[in-house]
């Protein structure tokens, strides 16, 4: 008997290369897709940083939570999406008991945030039920100082919420900085971390990226001096990923704050601290 097994697999292999080839982007970030609710990473700085991933995902859900400044930015995304606002949705009092707040202003706030967390839950859970998909989308990577998304994860857990990942501004500002930050000459790590946590974490030199959170940069500066050398490099990226705003100012731990003296701070800066940098 003739063996036509060769010639089947071919037939196969050009009818599916056939159906893939005229399937628009959209219709495949559709096969793509299996959850209905999503956390999408847009990336820091300016709209180009935006990865394909987003886009398509983006493309392919019915419902968008996003602030009015996402919205303008995407408007070439979202037509014909319904959008929802999340900015009163209050997420650090997610879960606090309102009741147990003295101050009748602070109480009433409070209050105020919950009925509108509240609405945009259920109007999530509404369009998940009915077989929409619903995206939150939010700047940088919603998983690094992610706390405004946090309790999407915690609140939607059953709905097994997926996270499309992003250029957070940590990303951006070492492609600033040029350097390589796991070539220190000390320590070949690097850490993530906040004033806070500065004491428990600087023992062993490594290179250190500082999300200042509104950190007093003098006050910064002068804890970093009892961990680390007065002549260790110091850098500050300000606007990271911003083609016409992103610049550095680089000194070191004994002349910086001389040098940013007369300077503004904006809150989109990462202070990089360590000897990887010579």
């Amino acid at each position: 008997m003739k063996n036509n097994g060769p010639q089947i697999a071919f037939v196969v292999l050009f009818g599916l290369t056939l159906v893939f080839s005229f399937m628009t982007p959209t219709a495949l970030a559709y096969q793509q897709t299996e959850n209905h609710f999503y956390l999408v990473s847009l990336g820091v700085g300016d709209p180009d940083l935006i990865t394909l991933r987003a886009i398509n995902t983006i493309r392919a859900s019915d419902v968008i939570v996003c602030r009015d400044r996402t919205k303008d930015e995407l408007v070439e995304y979202l037509k014909g999406k319904t959008i929802l606002d999340p900015s009163m949705a209050g997420w650090r009092r997610y879960r606090k008991d309102c009741a147990s707040i003295k101050d009748p202003k602070a109480r009433s706030e409070c209050q105020k945030r919950a009925e509108s967390r509240a609405q945009l839950i259920k109007q999530i859970r509404d369009a998940v039920e009915a077989g929409q998909t619903v995206s939150v989308l939010g700047s940088g990577d919603l998983m690094i100082y992610g706390g405004p998304y946090r309790w999407y994860l915690e609140e939607f857990k059953d709905l097994n919420p997926k996270i499309i990942p992003g250029v957070s501004c940590f990303n951006a500002a070492n492609a600033a900085l040029g350097k390589d930050i796991m070539s220190g000459k000390a320590c070949h790590s690097a850490v993530l971390t906040t004033f806070r946590e500065i004491d428990k974490l600087a023992g062993a030199h490594p290179t250190m990226v500082i999300f200042t959170m509104h950190t007093q940069f003098n006050e910064l500066v002068e804890k970093l001096k009892t961990h680390y050398p007065v002549d260790t490099p110091i850098a500050i990226v300000f606007h990271a990923g911003y083609k016409q705003k992103e610049h550095i100012v680089r000194g070191r731990l004994n002349t910086i704050i001389e040098q940013t003296k007369d300077k503004k701070f904006p809150f989109e800066h990462l202070v990089y601290v360590g000897d990887f940098m010579k």
